[in-house]
C-alpha cells in the first residue's frame, strides 16, 4: 500500500475497488488512483484528497459500530428453514441494563410476530471484538436467537432496552439453485433458440410476437424440445424504436409491449369498430409491406402498432376499467402485484413522452422531473392519470401473452419451457436508471478490459448498481429484476453472469485500459438467486464466456448454476476442440449465440468479410491473420468430428455448408452430457447473417434481422426436420 495514498486505498479496498487486475492478455494493470476517486465518488464517498479519504473511511468504519446491527443479513439452509437465528450485534459498554429485545416479522404471516428478550451478560453471547467510536466503547457480539425461520424476506426489529428498534431485513435461502426433478436426474433436453422479434408469422405484423413464440413453443414439443430459448424481452423506448437492442434496454422490470399480438387482445372482440378497423384493406397492405422485407422497420411496426394499442386501452377504459369486471379485477390484481415499480414506470414512460422533444434521457428533463419522489412528479401522475394507466394496461397485456406462452410450454410437457434472457444492466437514459436514482453510480459506465476481441477494451455505456448501497437496501432491486425475469420462466439466462461478482467500471471520458473491477457481494446475491429461483421453479444459466477467475465455475456448478458453453468457445490451449465428454453435465451448450456468427457464416468466412467492410479489423495483417486462422480451425474441426464418431467429406475450404456437416456439429454437441441443448434456428434454416455484429451501432443493421421462413412453416423444412431427428435420437424426447 503505498503510503502517499494510504486512506485512499484503504477507503477503495473496504468499498470493494480491487488495486490491480490482469487483462486477458496476462498483461497487470494497476489502477489508477484518479479512477479509485472517481468510483468512490459515484459510490457517494469524498475521496478527493487523503484528508477526505481519511474522513471517509473513519465515518464507514464508525457506521458498522454505531448501528446497533447491519441492515441486511443473509443466511443460508439445507431444509426449508433454520432451527435458530444467528444475529452480530453492536452493544456500547455503557448500555442501560435490559438486555437485547427482538421481535421477527416473518414474510407472509399473520397474526403474533415471534418475540423475545436475550441477556448479553449471562454467558449466551461471543465477544467478537471492540472498539473506541466518538468516545464510548462498543462489544461487537454474536447469538443465536431461539426461533425457527422458514426460507424467505423476514424483519427483525431489534433493540436495547428501552432504546428505539432497528429494523434488520433477514433472508433465509436455500444452499442451491433449483433444477426439475428430471434435470436433477440427469435428463438431457434440446430445444431451438430464436431471437423472438425475428419470427415470421402468417399473420405477420413486421415483427415477431408472442403469437408466433406460442406457435413456436407448441412445434417444439410436438418434435420433442424440452426448452425454447429467446432474447431479452425487456422494455425499449417507444420514443426511439430504432433504440433496438434487447440487451441495453429501458427496463429489465417489465416488457416491450411490441411483442403483444394485437388481434389476440380480448378488446378486439369488444369493440366491432375496431375489430373492422384491424380488416381494413390499407392497414393489411402496411403490414404486408412491413412483413416482406428482410430488414425489421421498428419505426414503421411502431407507426402501425402504437395506435392501435391507444384505442385498445381507450375500448378497455370505456367498458372495464373500474367496473368490476373479471377483465377489470385481473388488471386490478396484476398492479397490485406488480405494485410501485409498475407505477413507476408507467410514470416514466408519460414523462418521456411528454419531454421527448427536450432529449433522449430523463437528464435532459426539468430539473424536478429527473428523481421519482419529487413532489412534481406525483403532481404529474395525478395530472396525467389516464396516461399512466395506459402504460400499465400495455404491461398487463403483455404480460398476459406471455404468460399464455408459458402455459401452452406446460400444455405440451416442456421439462424446462420457456428460456429467459437477463441483460447484464440497463441503459442510462431508460426507465430503471430514473427509477433507482439512489443506486445508481455517478460519472462510470459498465465494460471490459482490452481482450483479443476487443484490442481497446469495451464501454457498454450504462451505469452500474452500487454495491454497498445495494446490500443496505437488501437487495431490493436486484430482487424485483431477477423475478421479472423468472416470471413465467422455467429458466433464466443471466447475460455476464461474472457481474454478480465483480464488474470492470470505466470512469467518463476515460480509456477502459484505465478503468478497474468493483466486487459486489457475491455470496448473498447468490443466495437471493438461490431463494428466487425455487419460488418461481427456475433453471439459472449464467453465461461465463471468456475469461473468469479460478474457482468461479466450480462455484456455479455447487450453487446448480448451469454453465454457458459453446462449440466455437470450448478448446485445449492448443485450440484444439474439446471432445462431448469434456463438456460439463451442468451446463447448457450451443453452437453460437447472438453476438457470433452463424454456422454458414463461421464456416464460410462471411462474419470476418463483414467485420473487415466495417473496418472493425486495425488492419489489413489482422484481417488476413484471422483469414488464415480459420482455415486452420476448419481443419480442427473435421478432424474433431471424425476423432468424436461424426466424420464429414468436406474438402475444408470454407467454400459452403453441407448439410452432413451441420448434423454432424449438432450430433457432436448432443453427445456432450450438458443438460440442455439450444439449437439456433438461424442455423437451422441455413442462414448468413448473425443477429447482432459487437462493436457497431448504426453502421450495421443489427437486432433486425428476421428468419427466412414462417414458424407455421418450420415442421416441414428439411433441415429442422433432420436436425430435430438427430436431436430426438441423441437426447431423446
Amino acid at each position: 500500500m503505498s503510503e502517499e495514498h494510504a486512506h485512499l486505498e484503504a477507503l477503495a479496498s473496504r468499498a470493494g475497488v480491487s488495486q490491480e487486475y490482469w487483462d486477458a492478455f496476462g498483461v497487470h494493470a494497476v489502477v489508477p488512483a484518479s479512477t479509485k476517486r472517481a468510483f468512490l465518488a459515484g459510490m457517494g464517498m469524498d475521496a478527493a484528497d487523503e484528508a477526505r479519504a481519511g474522513t471517509a473511511l473513519g465515518d464507514l468504519e464508525a457506521e458498522t459500530w454505531l448501528r446497533l446491527a447491519p441492515r441486511c443479513l443473509v443466511l443460508r439452509a439445507e431444509a426449508e428453514g433454520l432451527d435458530g437465528l444467528p444475529v452480530v450485534v453492536s452493544v456500547p459498554e455503557d448500555a442501560a441494563p435490559g438486555g437485547l429485545s427482538w421481535t421477527l416479522r416473518l414474510e407472509g404471516r399473520e397474526g403474533a410476530a415471534p418475540e423475545g428478550g436475550v441477556s448479553l451478560d449471562d454467558g449466551g453471547a461471543t465477544v467478537l471484538g471492540d472498539a473506541d467510536i466518538a468516545g464510548r466503547r462498543f462489544r461487537r457480539l454474536s447469538l443465536t436467537l431461539p426461533v425457527t425461520v422458514p426460507w424467505g424476506y423476514h424483519g427483525l426489529d431489534l433493540s436495547l432496552g428501552d432504546g428505539e428498534a432497528v429494523r434488520v431485513m433477514v433472508i433465509v435461502a436455500p444452499l442451491r439453485c433449483y433444477l426439475p426433478p428430471a434435470l436433477e436426474a440427469g435428463h438431457r433436453v434440446w430445444g431451438p433458440s430464436v431471437q423472438v422479434y425475428a419470427l415470421r408469422g402468417r399473420d405477420d405484423w413486421g415483427m415477431g410476437d408472442f403469437a408466433d413464440l406460442r406457435r413456436l413453443l407448441d412445434l417444439g414439443g410436438r418434435e420433442g424440445a424440452g426448452v425454447v430459448g429467446i432474447n431479452p424481452l425487456h422494455a425499449l423506448f417507444p420514443t426511439r424504436p430504432r433504440h433496438a437492442s434487447p440487451y441495453s434496454p429501458s427496463s429489465r422490470l417489465f416488457l416491450n409491449p411490441l411483442y403483444i399480438h394485437i388481434p389476440e387482445v380480448p378488446e378486439v372482440a369488444d369493440d366491432a369498430a375496431l375489430a373492422a378497423r384491424l380488416a381494413d384493406p390499407d392497414l393489411r397492405a402496411r403490414l404486408d409491406a412491413l412483413a416482406g422485407d428482410a430488414l425489421i422497420d421498428h419505426e414503421g411496426v411502431h407507426g402501425v402498432k402504437g395506435p392501435l394499442l391507444e384505442a385498445l386501452f381507450e375500448v378497455f377504459a370505456d367498458q372495464h376499467l373500474g367496473r368490476a369486471t373479471l377483465r377489470d379485477q385481473a388488471f386490478e390484481a396484476f398492479r397490485a402485484e406488480r405494485g410501485r415499480p409498475l407505477r413507476l414506470f408507467a410514470i416514466h414512460e408519460a414523462l418521456a413522452e411528454t419531454f421527448a422533444h427536450l432529449g433522449q434521457s430523463s437528464d435532459d428533463w426539468p430539473a424536478a422531473y429527473r428523481h421519482p419522489d419529487n413532489p412534481e412528479v406525483t403532481q404529474f401522475a395525478e395530472e396525467n392519470a389516464r396516461r399512466v394507466v395506459f402504460h400499465e394496461y400495455l404491461q398487463f397485456e403483455a404480460d398476459r401473452q406471455l404468460g399464455l406462452c408459458a402455459a401452452t410450454a406446460r400444455d405440451v410437457g416442456m421439462t424446462v419451457g420457456l428460456y429467459h434472457d437477463l441483460a447484464l444492466g440497463a441503459d442510462s437514459t431508460g426507465a430503471d436508471i430514473w427509477m433507482n436514482r439512489d443506486l445508481v453510480v455517478d460519472g462510470v459506465a459498465v465494460g471490459a478490459p482490452p481482450d483479443p476481441m476487443n484490442l481497446k477494451g469495451q464501454n457498454w455505456g450504462f451505469p452500474p448498481l452500487n454495491p454497498v448501497r445495494l446490500r443496505a437496501r437488501a437487495y431490493d432491486t436486484f430482487v424485483e429484476v431477477v423475478r421479472a425475469g423468472m416470471r413465467h420462466a422455467g429458466a433464466l439466462r443471466i447475460d455476464h453472469v461474472l457481474g454478480l461478482m465483480r464488474m470492470f467500471w470505466i470512469p467518463h471520458d476515460t480509456p477502459a485500459r484505465d478503468g478497474g473491477y468493483v466486487t459486489y457481494p457475491f455470496d448473498e446475491m447468490l443466495a437471493v438467486l438461490a431463494l428466487e429461483s425455487h419460488r418461481q421453479r427456475c433453471v439459472v444459466i449464467g453465461e461465463d464466456l471468456g475469461t473468469v477467475p479460478d474457482g468461479f465455475r466450480e462455484r456455479m456448478a455447487a450453487e446448480n448454476i448451469l454453465s454457458y458453453r459453446l462449440f466455437y468457445f470450448e478448446r485445449h490451449l492448443d485450440q484444439s476442440l474439446k471432445a462431448p465428454p469434456d463438456y460439463p453435465a451442468k451446463a447448457a451448450v450451443a453452437v453460437g449465440t447472438h453476438d457470433l456468427p452463424t454456422l454458414r457464416g463461421y464456416w464460410t468466412g462471411h462474419d470476418l468479410e463483414v467485420k473487415n467492410a466495417l473496418h472493425l479489423f486495425p488492419d489489413d495483417a489482422t484481417f488476413d491473420r484471422e483469414r488464415d486462422e480459420r482455415v486452420r480451425d476448419r481443419g480442427r474441426i473435421l478432424a474433431t468430428l471424425a476423432a468424436a464418431g461424426c466424420p464429414v467429406e468436406d474438402d475444408g475450404s470454407g467454400g459452403a455448408l453441407s448439410e452432413p456437416l451441420i448434423e454432424a456439429i449438432h450430433r457432436y454437441i448432443a453427445r456432450t452430457p450438458s443438460l440442455i441443448l439450444l439449437l439456433q434456428l438461424e442455423d437451422a434454416l441455413n442462414e448468413i447473417d448473425q443477429a447482432n455484429v459487437p462493436g457497431t451501432v448504426d453502421e450495421h443493421p443489427n437486432w433486425r434481422r428476421r428468419l427466412s421462413l414462417a414458424v407455421e412453416d418450420l415442421a416441414g423444412h428439411p433441415r429442422f426436420a433432420a436436425l430435430a431427428r438427430i436431436l430426438r435420437e441423441e437426447r431423446g424426447r
